[in-house]
């Protein structure tokens, strides 16, 4: 799918009004994943691909979950990887949604793009990372602490125990503790092995594709269709009232 039929989708779920803002929708899905509406006390297994999350919704992955969600204003998307648990929270505000997630534990990977004038903060229980457009591991083994991973750009990371702040820079690694410490240091080849290894698990996805639900062979065949014939998108999704809802695109 090319950049612009992805960005008129975005531009869709900007516009249209179904009760509480929504942040961004879920592109990828794969074995186990629970989600949790901000409505509700109860997870579910029922999510898949174009559904719309809420501030305050929640994901969570078992052993083999696996997802993709992007943001709706500039195509930031987080990789949420096996045995995680994470809380989606922010704000639209002049058409630029204000980003926070708050981090249980997990793999996940954020790629996010450079932000205007605001910041993407992320919480764990044991640090806050604030972000203007970058590209890192995030490894939250829950109270006991984190290890960041720097891919691209920067990263601002404080402990909350102690206050103390240190920088994450690209192919350097970050460890904060529940004890208060926190330390910088240039990627060891253990580390460089390991985002390699979180690579391989999420699998090779292209920048701008969303999951239609299509195979290979028929996304080759469409590639072979005459220039004149129309396509179809059909993208379904629930609003925050749990309601089904489908969007059709048609382009040639």
């Amino acid at each position: 799918m090319n950049i612009f039929i992805f960005n008129l989708i975005l531009l869709l779920f900007i516009n249209l009004n179904f009760g509480k803002e929504t942040l961004g929708l879920v592109t990828k899905t794969k074995g186990k994943v629970e989600y949790q509406i901000y409505t509700s006390k109860k997870f579910t297994k029922k999510i898949s691909k174009g559904l719309g999350l809420y501030s305050d919704d929640r994901i969570r992955t078992g052993e083999d979950g696996f997802s993709i969600y992007r943001y709706l204003d500039d195509a930031s998307s987080i990789k949420i990887l096996k045995n995680s648990d994470i809380q989606i929270q922010g704000r639209v505000n002049d058409n630029n949604i204000e980003k926070n997630i708050e981090v249980y534990n997990g793999l996940l990977n954020f790629n996010i793009t450079k932000q205007n004038n605001d910041i993407f903060t992320i919480v764990t229980p044991t640090s806050v990372a604030t972000v203007k457009g970058t590209n890192f591991w995030l490894i939250c083994n829950g109270i006991e602490g984190d290890k960041f991973l720097g891919v691209e750009g920067e990263v601002e990371v404080k402990n909350i125990e102690s206050g103390n702040i240190v920088i994450l820079n690209e192919s350097s690694t970050v460890i904060s503790s529940n004890n208060g410490s926190i330390s910088t240091q240039s990627m060891t080849s253990e580390d460089f092995q390991e985002i390699e290894d979180l690579d391989d698990e999420s699998g090779e996805y292209e920048d701008f594709e969303i999951d239609t639900g299509f195979n290979d062979e028929s996304q080759n065949s469409e590639s072979n269709l005459n220039a004149d014939e129309e396509r179809i998108i059909r993208i379904q999704f629930e609003d925050a009232f749990n309601n089904s809802k489908e969007i059709i695109i048609k382009y040639k």
